[in-house]
C-alpha cells in the first residue's frame, strides 16, 4: 500500500544519483583531474544537497511522518560519514599523515572496512523503506498535511530494521571474506603450482645495477594476483633490486596508459628512467580455473620473467645456424639418397628457445660461410652435418673463432663425423660408434635397440651444465649418441682450455659391431665423452687490453636439440628437448652470460621416466609384492581373530551335566 510522505520519492534518486557521480568521478574518470574532479564536487553538491532537504521536512513535519523522515534522514547522514571516512584512504587524504609504507596500507584498510561497512548499513536500509512506501501520493513535497492518514511508521521501522540486518550480514561476510583472504590456507591436492623464481633469474636481477619496477595490473581481488605478487615478493627477498607496485588500471589510467594497459591480468618490468627507461610486459589468465588446465603461464612464469628480463638487461644477439648440409635445422637439404638413412627431426623448440634468450635466429647457408662468418654474429649452430663441409667453410669457422668467435657443434653418428680443421684447433674429435648401455637406458619398445637411449648423470661442475649437475636424479637422455676424443693439437702458441662437461655412465661401450651387445673381446665398458667446452687463449682488444678468447661446445648427440613427442602422467602429450635446460645455460656460456647460468624452473607435467632396473622394480612390486602383502594380511587377521577365539573359550566356565 502506498503512503504520503512529506518528501518525494525522486528526492532519494537524486541522492543515488549523486553518489553515482561521486563514484564515476572518483574511479573512472579519477586519472583525469577535471573532468573526475567536476564529478565528484557535483556529486557531492547533490547527495549534501538533498541531506538537507530531508532534514528541511523532517524538522517541518510531526507524527508518524516526521518519523519516516528522521528514518530516511539517518540513512542519508550514514552515507555522508561513510563518505567523510572514505576521503581519508585518497591519495589527498593519505597526504596528511606520516606513515610508513606499512602503516599505510594498516591504516587505509581499516578505514575502509569501516566506510564501507557504514555505506552498506546505510543504503540497504534505505533502499528497503523506499521500495516499501512506494511511488503513489509522492509526486511533489507535501509539508501542509497534519494528519498521519496513510503513512505506517510500525510497517516502515520494521523494513528498515530488516534491511539493516541485511546490510550488517553483508558487512559481516566481507569482513569474513578479507579475513580468510589474509588467513588463506591452501591444500591443493591436484599438479598446479606457480613456478618459483629459478636461479638464473635471481642473478639476472641480483646483476643489475638499475633497480626493476614491477607493476601488477590486477582487481583488487584476484587469486592469480596472489600466485604472481608471491612469486616476485620471492624474488625480491632473494636478489633485491625489485620494486613492486599493484595498480588499477582505471584508477591509475595515466600509468595504464603510458604502458600500454588495456586489460587486467598484465605484469609490466621497467628498467631505467627517462630516456633509458624500457619496459617489457607479460600478459596472465586473471580466471584461475584456466591457470590451472594445460601449460598455462603460470605453470612456466619463471621461464616467462626469465625471458623478458633478458630483453631487458642486453640488446637482442644475433645466432646464426648453418644450413645447406643437410643439418637437422634444414632437413629439405638432405640429399634423396641419404634420406632414408639419415632420420628427419625437426627443431622447432630450439629456436623458439634462442628467441626466449633474446637472439635473433638467422640462416647462414653455403655461400655466405664460403666467404666468412657475418661480423654480428654472436653465436654460429651446427647442428648434425650430413654432407661435409668444403675445406673453404672450415676455414672461415676457422677464422671466426680466432676473433673471438662463439660456436656450438652437435654431431651424429648418422651424419658427416668431420670436424675438418677444427679438431686441430679445439683438441677433439668425433667417433660415430654409437654409444650403447644395457643397465642404464630408457625403455622403448622391449627391444635390445632401446639400449641407444642411454641415460647419463654424470655433469661436471662447468657454467655451461650449471643446471644440469644440480638436477643428477633426473638424468640426460641421449639417443644414439657416438663419443668425442682427444686429438692432437695442430696450432701454435698457447693452447685452448679443454674441459670434459658430460660423460656417459661407466656401465656404457662404443658398440663397434652394430649388435646391441657387449663384446668383451673387442669393446670396453667406460665414461664415454659426450660434451667438452673449450676455451682458447686471452686475445688483444683494439685498445690493447685482454679480452676473452673463443669459445666452442662440441655435443656427441644432436637429438639433445631436436624435438621429441613426450606424454606426462596424466597422458598428455608435448614437443619438448630431452636435453631440458641444458641449451639455456650453453647458450649463456657462449655468450658471456655465466651471471645468468642456473635453473630456470618449470612446473609443467613431468614426462615419465624409468631406467630398466627401475621398471623391473616397480613390476615385481606389482606382480608379487601387492599379492604378497595382501596375503601377510590375511594371514595376520585370521590368526588374530583365532587367538581371540581360544581366550575367550578358556575363560569361560565349565557347564556341568
Amino acid at each position: 500500500m502506498a503512503m504520503s510522505t512529506a518528501s518525494p520519492w525522486w528526492l532519494s534518486l537524486c541522492f543515488g544519483l549523486g553518489l553515482l557521480e561521486i563514484l564515476l568521478g572518483q574511479r573512472l574518470f579519477g586519472h583525469l583531474p577535471t573532468i573526475g574532479g567536476f564529478q565528484t564536487v557535483l556529486g557531492l553538491i547533490v547527495v549534501i544537497g538533498t541531506t538537507g532537504l530531508r532534514a528541511f521536512t523532517a524538522m517541518r513535519t510531526t507524527g508518524a511522518r516526521r518519523g519516516v523522515e528522521r528514518t530516511l534522514l539517518m540513512c542519508q547522514l550514514g552515507v555522508l560519514l561513510a563518505l567523510f571516512l572514505y576521503m581519508w584512504t585518497t591519495k589527498w587524504g593519505m597526504g596528511h599523515f606520516s606513515f610508513t609504507e606499512k602503516g599505510a596500507a594498516k591504516f587505509e584498510t581499516v578505514l575502509t572496512v569501516f566506510w564501507t561497512i557504514l555505506l552498506t548499513s546505510a543504503l540497504i536500509p534505505m533502499f528497503t523503506i523506499e521500495m516499501s512506501l512506494g511511488l503513489a501520493l509522492r509526486e511533489m513535497f507535501d509539508l501542509k498535511t497534519g494528519g498521519d492518514e496513510g503513512v505506517e511508521y510500525y510497517r516502515v521501522r520494521e523494513i528498515g530494521w530488516s534491511g539493516l540486518t541485511i546490510a550488517l550480514a553483508t558487512a559481516f561476510l566481507m569482513v569474513t571474506c578479507n579475513v580468510a583472504k589474509e588467513r588463506n590456507v591452501q591444500r591443493d591436492v591436484g599438479y598446479f603450482k606457480t613456478s618459483s623464481p629459478g636461479d638464473s633469474t635471481k642473478r639476472i636481477v641480483a646483476a643489475s645495477n638499475d633497480t626493476l619496477r614491477v607493476l601488477l595490473f590486477f582487481p583488487q581481488s584476484n587469486e592469480v594476483k596472489e600466485q604472481v605478487r608471491s612469486y616476485f615478493d620471492t624474488l625480491q627477498s632473494a636478489s633485491g633490486h625489485i620494486a613492486i607496485e599493484e595498480h588499477d588500471r582505471l584508477v591509475d589510467a595515466e600509468v595504464a596508459g603510458k604502458y600500454k594497459v588495456l586489460k587486467d591480468g598484465v605484469i609490466v618490468i621497467v628498467k631505467g628512467t627517462g630516456d633509458k627507461e624500457k619496459s617489457q610486459t607479460i600478459e596472465v589468465d586473471t580466471d584461475i580455473e584456466k591457470a590451472r588446465k594445460g601449460a598455462s603461464k603460470l605453470r612456466n612464469f619463471d621461464r616467462e620473467v626469465n625471458s623478458q628480463l633478458l630483453k631487458l638487461v642486453r640488446e637482442k644477439r644475433k645466432a646464426y645456424v648453418m644450413t645447406g648440409h643437410g643439418e637437422i635445422t634444414d632437413p629439405d637439404s638432405i640429399p634423396p639418397d641419404l634420406k632414408g638413412r639419415v632420420p628427419e627431426r625437426r627443431t622447432t623448440v630450439f629456436k623458439k628457445r634462442l628467441g626466449d634468450l633474446n637472439y635473433e635466429v638467422k640462416d647462414l647457408g653455403l655461400i655466405d660461410l664460403a666467404s666468412n662468418v657475418p661480423e654480428d654474429a654472436t653465436v654460429v649452430v651446427m647442428l648434425a652435418p650430413t654432407l661435409p663441409l668444403q675445406p673453404a667453410e672450415w676455414a672461415a669457422l676457422s677464422r671466426y673463432l680466432d676473433k673471438g668467435g662463439r660456436l656450438l657443434i652437435a654431431m651424429d653418428p648418422k651424419g658427416d663425423p668431420s670436424m675438418g680443421e677444427l679438431e686441430g684447433k679445439i683438441g677433439y674429435k668425433y667417433n660415430p660408434a654409437p654409444l650403447t648401455d644395457d643397465q642404464a637406458y630408457l625403455p622403448q619398445r622391449g627391444m635390445p635397440s632401446d639400449r641407444r637411449f642411454a641415460i647419463t648423470t654424470q655433469f661436471s661442475a662447468h657454467a655451461s651444465t650449471t643446471a644440469l649437475s644440480r638436477s643428477v636424479d633426473k638424468g640426460l637422455v641421449v639417443i644414439e649418441s657416438g663419443a668425442i676424443e682427444d686429438a692432437p693439437f695442430t696450432v701454435k702458441g698457447e693452447q685452448p682450455k679443454k674441459t670434459v662437461t658430460i660423460r656417459s655412465m661407466e656401465s656404457s661401450w662404443l658398440d663397434l659391431n652394430d649388435n646391441f651387445s657387449f663384446d668383451s673381446a673387442t669393446e670396453k665398458r667406460q665414461k664415454w665423452n659426450l660434451g667438452v667446452a673449450v676455451e682458447g687463449p686471452k686475445l688483444k682488444d683494439g685498445a690493447g687490453k685482454d679480452k676473452d678468447g673463443f669459445r666452442v661446445l662440441v655435443f656427441s648427440d644432436a637429438d639433445l636439440f631436436a624435438d621429441v613427442l613426450v606424454s606426462n602422467a596424466a597422458g598428455r602429450a608435448a614437443v619438448v628437448m630431452v636435453s631440458g635446460p641444458l641449451l639455456d645455460d650453453a647458450i649463456k656460456w657462449l655468450g658471456g652470460e655465466e651471471y645468468a647460468v642456473g635453473e630456470v624452473v618449470s612446473e609443467d607435467d613431468k614426462p615419465i621416466k624409468h631406467t630398466k632396473s627401475q621398471d623391473a622394480a616397480w613390476f615385481t612390486l606389482m606382480i608379487i609384492g601387492a599379492p604378497l602383502l595382501v596375503l601377510t594380511l590375511g594371514l595376520v587377521g585370521t590368526w588374530a581373530r583365532r587367538r581371540r577365539t581360544l581366550t575367550k573359550a578358556k575363560k569361560s566356565p565349565e557347564v556341568k551335566s
